[in-house]
């Protein structure tokens, strides 16, 4: 979808920044150039959000590495609203009882995948083992990860703003040909990750996330630029005046973007934020 007319646009006043696949290279590192385009952007008054499906503790060394304070978070691909200076929590959205009922029902310890309650402070996983895509992925988001059973895990009335199946990929797509439609009667679904399948409450998106923010600053749409390269941002996309693919995104994701940037291994976000920003 070809940019017109771009000077004739209202100024870009935030922009939202997916993490992995865009803001970080695969090395999980924000490049210099992004670091200075982000810095750049925060002098000229523009508020840079982080719009992540990862938590809080994933989130938060790169926060502080780019001096993001004063300013706000999406979690938990829209599940928490936190605010950077404090990281008090503005807003949060859980799965029910019901919902979690119904998530480990169709689980059913299946072989090879653990189902990951993502709760403010740590992750409980459920499975017969601890697998190694869990293991990962708590590494590389600096999560506290324990083992449990579900009776366990309500014993300890926790409010969970995810449930995330995961295992290895091929694992995982057969889990979600059989799982999405019954799951679908209860939750918000997303493949955000090749190992990861996620069940969010109902409503609940890095869109509805964006919408919320923006509402509370009092700024529209356009007014808005969003980058990101995965399914989970299509919901912000369609939010935004200004969505900007990752040239490492996939063909769906730049089908519905208004413009596609660098790789994010090319440091694509400053590129869009030189080009459609400062």
């Amino acid at each position: 979808m070809p940019l017109e007319n771009l000077s004739s646009k209202p100024k870009i006043k935030l922009v939202a920044i997916d993490m992995d696949g865009t803001l970080l290279d695969e090395a999980k590192q924000v490049t210099a150039e992004n670091k200075e385009a982000i810095k750049r952007a925060r002098e000229a008054g523009v508020h840079i959000v982080i719009c992540t499906g990862r938590p809080k503790s994933g989130i938060l060394p790169y926060a502080e590495e780019l001096g993001l304070d004063e300013d706000y978070v999406i979690a938990n691909n829209g599940s928490w609203l936190f605010k950077t200076d404090d990281w008090s929590t503005l807003a949060t959205h859980s799965l029910s009882r019901q919902a979690l009922e119904h998530t480990v029902s169709i689980f059913d310890n299946e072989p090879g995948i653990n189902l990951v309650f993502f709760t403010k402070e740590a992750n409980y996983a459920l499975g017969r083992a601890l697998y190694p895509a869990a293991i990962r992925d708590a590494e590389i988001e600096n999560s506290k990860l324990y083992h449990t059973d579900f009776q366990s895990f309500l014993d300890l009335d926790l409010p969970v703003a995810v449930a995330v199946f995961m295992g290895e990929e091929s694992v995982m797509d057969a889990f979600q040909a059989k799982a999405d439609a019954l799951l679908s009667k209860e939750v918000a679904t997303v493949r955000s990750m090749d190992y990861a399948y996620e069940a969010l409450p109902q409503g609940v998106d890095k869109g509805r996330g964006l919408k919320d923010l923006a509402e509370g600053l009092q700024l529209s749409p356009e007014e808005i630029m969003v980058l990101g390269d995965g399914n989970n941002d299509l919901e912000m996309f369609d939010f935004a005046g200004l969505a900007v693919a990752m040239d490492n995104a996939s063909d769906e994701v730049k089908a519905r973007a208004h413009a596609i940037t660098s790789s994010n291994q090319e440091s694509g976000v400053a590129k869009a934020i030189y080009d459609y920003v400062i």
